[in-house]
């Protein structure tokens, strides 16, 4: 079985090229437009690996994190932050928050699936 991943993007067409771009690399793809949606669909789906932006609608990508890390057993999934934050405060913010990948946009696609690649192989 492929491994999973939750795409966590509100804007449209990142959604889109995210998602084809996953889905050439041999995962299953599933989409959450917004933070409450990510943390449910995360907990019901338990993807291998979320990639997820940071200005989401309803609850941060911050928020997110913290509501997945809250999760029993510490049994989270692999986290790659997708944001054009880039300030070092905020990936101060998600390393400590224990963010695996930190990736700020605009990005190359390649750069991308190596990076998933490299974290669901290790």
């Amino acid at each position: 079985m492929a491994p999973s991943i939750l795409v966590a993007e509100d804007e449209r067409n990142l959604v889109e090229a995210l998602s084809f771009l996953m889905q050439r690399a041999g995962y299953d793809v599933h989409v959450a437009r917004d933070g409450p949606a990510t943390v449910e669909m995360a907990r019901r789906l338990r993807p291998d690996l979320v990639l997820l932006d940071v200005m989401l609608p309803g609850l941060d990508g911050f928020a997110v994190v913290e509501a997945l890390n809250s999760e029993p057993g510490g049994n989270r999934p692999r986290i790659v932050m997708l944001t054009a934050k880039g300030h070092e405060k905020d990936r101060r913010k998600a390393e400590a928050l224990g963010v695996d990948d930190y990736v700020t946009k605009p990005f190359s696609n390649r750069d991308v699936v190596e990076r998933v690649r490299s974290l669901l192989s290790g």
